[in-house]
């Protein structure tokens, strides 16, 4: 379905329409596609039909406001509505060509989730930087994980700056693990990066993908606390990641390890 959310930006109020997936739920950290829902091609032709209808509704009104009691004439006060109400129309007809067909949303999240996986996979590799970083004193020199950044540069459009394509998250008692060129097989961090699985095809043919940094320390019958998060906009049409945010929780906050530029 298509579903509408209001966003403040500049002091206005931006509407922003979504196309929703019919995927059926799934695990929280799930790194694969879900199955999809087999009546999901058919609601996902009908929104279309929705929006052609809305549109024709809004024609009807367009017409019963301009030619009223008879007359053919449009009035002086009338003209003006009439006319917001006509971009109106323009605005939900190009809206309306642009909503991806059913098959290509389906093959763009699944895309947006695999590319959303390898990062995730890759952002895990940082974990063995943390006791090079702690002996340093928090400070990291980036020529250090230059394979690991490497592999990440492809899933990120050119416009994303390499420094925000360093460790997201790094946790301190991870310090105590052996320092070597890669994570040991023995290595149990305190966390793990998750990539969470993405429901939404934005208007402007982007999809936003989440990751979360989940604790993988917990007693018996306690739930992994988020640590820290990740979210970007993957780009259809670019095949890439755009638009990178960053940030840690409050529980994340304390147990992170400090990481200065050298």
């Amino acid at each position: 379905m298509a579903s509408t959310q209001a966003s403040e930006s500049g002091g206005g109020a931006v509407r922003k329409t979504r196309f929703v997936a019919t995927s059926t739920p799934s695990r929280e950290g799930a790194d694969t596609p879900e199955q999809t829902d087999p009546a999901g091609g058919r609601r996902k032709r009908s929104l279309v039909a929705g929006v052609s209808m809305g549109v024709g509704a809004l024609v009807c009104f367009v017409l019963s406001a301009g030619f009223s009691g008879g007359h053919s004439a449009v009035s002086d006060t009338a003209a003006p509505e009439i006319s917001s109400l006509q971009e109106q129309i323009r605005t939900a007809e190009a809206k309306t060509a642009a909503l991806p067909k059913a098959d290509d949303a389906e093959r763009g999240l699944a895309a947006a989730l695999t590319a959303a996986g390898q990062v995730a996979k890759l952002q895990n590799d940082y974990r063995y930087l943390t006791p090079r970083v702690a002996a340093d004193g928090g400070t990291l020199d980036m020529a250090t994980p230059q394979s690991t950044l490497r592999n990440l540069t492809p899933y990120f459009a050119p416009s994303v700056h390499q420094p925000d394509l360093g460790p997201w998250y790094l946790l301190a008692s991870d310090k105590d693990v052996a320092a070597g060129a890669g994570i040991p097989m023995s290595f149990d961090s305190g966390f793990k990066w998750v990539a969470q699985v993405p429901h939404l095809v934005n208007d402007d043919s982007t999809i936003t993908v989440t990751w979360l940094a989940m604790e993988t320390r917990t007693g018996a019958g306690e739930r992994p606390a988020v640590l820290a998060w990740a979210r970007a906009d993957y780009d259809l049409v670019r095949r890439a990641f755009v638009n990178i945010q960053t940030g840690t929780t409050a529980t994340g906050e304390a147990l992170k390890q400090e990481v200065k530029a050298p």
